[in-house]
């Protein structure tokens, strides 16, 4: 939990510059990509994870990355606040499930592009969620996926 309350607060405190010539960027601190995921029940409409996460991790829950399917470790690599799971780690593959809930793979491609700024924004193409469908909301850094279970 630190960790995440540390992530957060240099979230908050990231400054975002423009093309002014006067800023040296090798001071400033950019986000990277975020990857945030709401899992949904299509019937209910309710959040399936929320309260799951008040003890840590659920029983039953595994986050994989990669094509080597490399574990995550909650509060280490991913954490869950806000009814949002976030992860902590770069990568363009998740294999996220629950036991007897869901069971789903998370593929898509990024491209970093620049705005002529410090700071590099993030586009999310080709996104696909296997076993369940999706909607997808992104801004300059984050890949928001609602997925409905």
């Amino acid at each position: 939990m630190k960790k995440l309350i540390f992530i957060l607060f240099v979230s908050l405190s990231l400054i975002q510059c423009n093309s002014d010539d006067t800023l040296d960027c090798g001071t400033v601190l950019c986000v990277g990509p975020e990857f945030l995921f709401e899992f949904i029940d299509a019937d209910t409409g309710e959040n399936i994870l929320e309260g799951a996460f008040d003890n840590g991790a659920p029983d039953g829950f595994v986050i994989t990355i990669g094509d080597d399917n490399t574990p995550l470790t909650f509060e280490q690599d991913y954490g869950f606040t806000s009814g949002q799971l976030s992860t902590f780690r770069f990568t363009e593959q998740f294999q996220i499930s629950l036991e007897n809930v869901f069971d789903v793979q998370i593929a898509f491609d990024i491209e970093a592009v620049s705005d002529g700024g410090c700071c590099q924004d993030y586009n999310y193409e080709n996104v696909t969620v296997t076993n369940a469908t999706f909607t997808q909301v992104q801004d300059n850094t984050t890949l928001i996926l609602r997925i409905f279970i």
